[in-house]
């Protein structure tokens, strides 16, 4: 599960008053309705300062793998491709430690720290 898999998944456990089963669970067939979403919404602009695509939400496909890379591509897509070009290399520098590393500190994904 990527770091912003398991953020989503803990923001729907919060909504919902219990985990998906799976990463692949509709968040409608657990129980959301119109307002979750809204609820969900803010919970993504707060935390991660991105705006979801609303058509990508209402669909019968929205899981938590689903929002977690709607997420991960809205931040992608707030860089210009040189910053990304350069991120990229220096990524493929280093190791999987300093990756891994990296991924665990919460301002590497663009989430506050707690």
């Amino acid at each position: 599960m990527t770091p912003t898999e398991e953020a989503v998944l803990a923001m729907w456990t919060d909504l919902l008053g219990a985990p998906p089963r799976t990463l692949t669970d509709d968040f409608f067939a657990l129980g959301a309705q119109s307002l979750t979403v809204v609820r969900f919404l803010a919970r993504v602009q707060e935390r991660y300062g991105v705006e979801l695509p609303v058509d990508e939400l209402f669909t019968s496909e929205f899981t938590v793998t689903a929002a977690a890379r709607l997420i991960d591509e809205a931040l992608l897509g707030d860089l210009a491709d040189d910053q990304l070009s350069e991120l990229l290399d220096e990524l493929e520098g280093m190791s999987e430690e300093e990756v891994r590393a990296l991924l665990d500190e919460p301002s590497a994904l663009g989430e506050s720290p707690t």
